[in-house]
């Protein structure tokens, strides 16, 4: 059985979200101080980060918790600063790795379909394909939300096979977390490559179930191993 597609996430495999994200906080929070914020950077830094973690990503005051948390008084300019220079540092490092389109561009000529699964939100995904000029590549995008999950589960990626008529062992899936994404990639039979980079790059598998079939630490290691697998399969 040949491999017919492979599927991407986004974040920290086709782009360096960690670096994005530490980058955008800090430079927000440096923002916050020179607006008038009396804290020091790594200390407001502490919190903004513990606040993330318990009220999520996609929690649309996070600024706001912050002084709260702070015990401070609600202050319009320090939260605008903030989001301002999250905004502009948000934008100035949402680039593609660097050998992530010559990557797509030697799978596609090579016959192999392209997708995309991701956790978050739908639009918001769609939104880094499109800033990344990554969109076209991809014959099919499939993001939780649209199934109302919030991580990558067991049913991301039925679906997607689904969708692409494809059986399990016809599909590589690339991800950067062992759990959930090498986990359920595993339990589906999808053929699962960790990409080891960003915040779970030091990560070690738990149990057999966790540990991916194969391991890369840049995106144009998925081409030696495709080779490899074409070459031992019928």
């Amino acid at each position: 059985m040949k491999i017919k597609c492979v599927l991407f996430d986004i974040d920290d495999v086709l782009y360096d979200a960690s670096l994005q994200v530490e980058m955008a906080r800090l430079n927000a929070i440096r923002a916050m101080i020179e607006a008038g914020l009396p804290s020091d950077v790594e200390n407001a830094y502490r919190v903004l980060k513990e606040i993330v973690k318990e009220y999520g990503t996609d929690y649309s005051k996070h600024f706001d918790k912050l002084l709260e948390q702070l015990g401070l008084r609600w202050d319009p300019r320090v939260i605008a600063a903030g989001v301002v220079a999250y905004r502009e540092t948000n934008v100035a490092y949402l680039r593609p790795y660097p050998d992530t389109i010559t990557t797509l561009l030697k799978l596609r000529d090579l016959g192999y379909r392209l997708g995309a699964v991701s956790d978050g939100r739908t639009v918001k995904q769609w939104q880094k394909l499109i800033s990344l000029g990554l969109q076209h590549f991809f014959q099919y995008v499939l993001i939780s939300e649209e199934l109302r999950s919030e991580t990558i589960g067991p049913e991301l990626f039925k679906t997607a096979l689904d969708k692409l008529n494809l059986q399990p062992g016809e599909v590589a899936f690339i991800g950067k977390r062992l759990n959930p994404d090498i986990l359920n990639a595993n339990r589906t039979g999808i053929i699962s490559i960790r990409m080891r980079r960003g915040e779970s790059r030091s990560e070690e598998a738990k149990n057999d179930e966790m540990k991916p079939k194969y391991e890369i630490d840049k995106l144009s290691g998925i081409l030696k191993i495709v080779e490899e697998i074409e070459k031992t399969r019928p």
